[in-house]
C-alpha cells in the first residue's frame, strides 16, 4: 500500500466511527489490532489498550451515549510510510444533554491495507466532564 492509500483507509476509519456509517469502519482493523487510549487510567475510565472485539463494543457503547448521532470532521492527514496521523473534531449531544465537542489526534500504523495499531490522543478532561451525570 502506498502512502495516499494509507491516508484514506485512516480517514474512513475516522469518520466510520460514527453511527451512521454502520460497523464497515471495523473492517478496516486487522483481526489482531490493539487500539489504545491514551490517557492515564486513574483520571479517564477508557485508558489504554483494547484488542478490536474490545474496541469495537466500546464503540457500541459509546454511540449509544449519542441518541442523535455524531457529526465528526477530519481537520487534517498527514502520513509517512505506514504511519498515518489524522487530526479530527467531534460534535454530539449526549443523552444526558450535554454537548461533546472533542478534539482527536489519532496515530495509525497501517499494514497491508488494515490498522495494526492506533492510538487515540483526546481531551481526557472534557470528555469526563461532559459524561458525568
Amino acid at each position: 500500500m502506498g502512502i495516499e492509500q494509507n491516508k484514506t483507509i485512516a480517514r474512513e476509519l475516522v469518520l466510520g466511527l460514527s453511527p451512521e456509517h454502520g460497523d464497515t469502519a471495523f473492517d478496516l482493523l486487522h483481526e489482531d489490532a490493539v487500539w489504545t487510549v491514551m490517557a492515564h487510567p486513574e483520571s479517564f475510565p477508557v485508558a489504554g489498550d483494547m484488542a478490536k472485539a474490545e474496541f469495537v463494543e466500546h464503540i457500541k457503547r459509546f454511540r449509544q451515549a449519542i441518541p442523535g448521532g455524531i457529526q465528526i470532521t477530519v481537520t487534517g492527514v498527514t502520513a509517512e510510510g505506514d504511519r498515518v496521523a489524522v487530526e479530527a473534531e467531534s460534535t454530539a449531544t449526549l443523552s444526558n444533554g450535554r454537548i461533546l465537542n472533542q478534539f482527536y489526534h489519532f496515530l495509525f500504523e497501517i499494514e497491508d491495507g488494515e490498522v495494526r495499531r492506533a492510538r487515540e490522543y483526546i481531551d481526557t478532561a472534557h470528555g469526563v466532564a461532559v459524561h458525568r451525570d
